[in-house]
């Protein structure tokens, strides 16, 4: 059975998915691989899809082989910057937590206050003590 185009794009976004490289990397290996499996397909026309991945490896075989011939240095500076990138993202995160816990203490202050009572009270001449009045006030602090 031949392959048909909707399988072989298939095949190659599999591997084009688990090509961790550069974009100019990536666009060339599958061009070129591209290319390989144009020549395949000219000495073999009626080939299936699965004849095809014995022959030519699997998307995850495939993959693998690219990234073993890749420069190392490149990953390990890629997943450098990815690592840098999630902490910064996650102190971001947090700094803005902070501040959004610490703005929703403010609204709540300001609706709910802080009360304070002032009591008055009258000293008799007999020596006791009378309350004249109890006032509960909204108390502002600056």
């Amino acid at each position: 059975m031949k392959i048909t185009n909707k399988e072989r794009n298939q095949y190659i976004n599999q591997i084009k998915k688990l090509l961790f490289c550069s974009s100019k990397e990536r666009k060339k290996f599958l061009k070129d691989f591209n290319d390989n499996i144009d020549d395949f397909l000219k000495d073999n026309p009626d080939v299936s899809i699965d004849e095809l991945q014995k022959t030519m490896g699997t998307p995850q075989e495939i993959a693998d082989g690219f990234l073993s011939n890749i420069n190392t240095k490149y990953i390990k500076k890629r997943t450098s910057i990815v690592r840098v990138l999630i902490i910064i993202g996650a102190i971001a995160l947090i700094i803005f937590g902070t501040v959004l816990f610490c703005a929703w203490l403010n609204a709540r202050k300001s609706v709910d206050g802080d009360y304070g009572e002032i009591t008055t009270y009258k000293n008799n001449d007999d020596g006791s003590v009378e309350v004249i009045d109890i006032v509960t006030e909204n108390i502002e602090y600056n």
